[in-house]
């Protein structure tokens, strides 16, 4: 289980450095540079290789499988291939560990680390994943493999707007009601004068894997498996607007998987 608070009355600053979350509410179609760095370095002045995965990107794995490390190795060919666990263990970056933000915030302590990083938060309120490929301290310790930062999502650019999404999985063979998939989520996010705000719902039922003979695949007791598990995921942001450029934040999300 994990809460993720931030506020972050230093915003202006960010939109050119932590995590690049966009910058003037009223631009046109100028090019943006993003980078997951703290350092405004353009990008091809970056000593490292900057990967930008979109949304589009993100939802194409989805309808695949919901697994956050999956997702990642799918995207990131230097990421290992996902265990199907709870813990990241022995899932590295350019065979070392990578440091895991969401926001700009660390999800791991490098002095303790838990190995749960990654299962802090539903892809599915994911907006964009921006990456720095190799070993660097920018970010904070752990990152000797790079910096995979997790930016949620933001509101459309509309006045009141709602998404609903259902997705089941079912085997090709032996359909069990343990073996049955099934993910829901609700998004609500919208503007009012200068307030913006976003609140999304995510629920995740995983049913049981089976091998080849259709026999169930057994559950390790000590990492924990992401089969035959239950999730859920609630993601509130505020956003303030001072003026064109500089805004005030609120993010609260609260995940859980069993």
């Amino acid at each position: 289980m994990r809460m993720l608070l931030a506020a972050a009355p230093w915003v202006w600053g960010v939109s050119q450095c932590a995590y690049a979350e966009g910058t003037n509410r009223t631009a046109g179609n100028d090019e943006m540079v993003v980078s997951a760095s703290r350092s405004n370095v353009e990008q091809p002045k970056a000593p490292q290789m900057v990967t930008i995965i979109n949304r589009q990107q993100i939802e194409q794995q989805l309808r695949v499988t919901s697994d956050s490390s999956q997702v990642l190795s799918n995207l990131l060919p230097a990421f290992s291939p996902s265990r199907q666990k709870m813990s990241g263990s022995g899932e590295t970056f350019r065979g070392r560990s990578a440091l895991i933000l969401v926001d700009g915030i660390p999800q791991s302590n490098p002095l303790r680390p838990t190995g749960r990083e990654i299962h802090t938060i539903d892809f599915s309120m994911i907006e964009r994943i921006e990456v720095i490929h190799g070993a660097n301290a920018t970010n904070g310790l752990g990152a000797t493999g790079g910096v995979i930062n997790l930016i949620t999502r933001r509101p459309e650019n509309v006045a009141f707007n709602q998404h609903v999404s259902v997705q089941t999985t079912l085997p090709t063979e032996k359909i069990r009601g343990e073996t049955a998939s099934y993910k829901t989520t609700y998004r609500v996010d919208g503007r009012v004068d200068k307030l913006d705000y976003l609140v999304s719902l995510g629920y995740e039922n995983q049913g049981l894997y089976l091998d080849g003979n259709g026999l169930a695949i057994g559950v390790d007791n000590t990492q924990g498996d992401t089969m035959d598990s239950r999730a859920y995921d609630v993601l509130a942001k505020v956003w303030y607007w001072l003026n064109d450029d500089q805004r005030v934040q609120l993010s609260v999300n609260r995940y859980h998987i069993r």
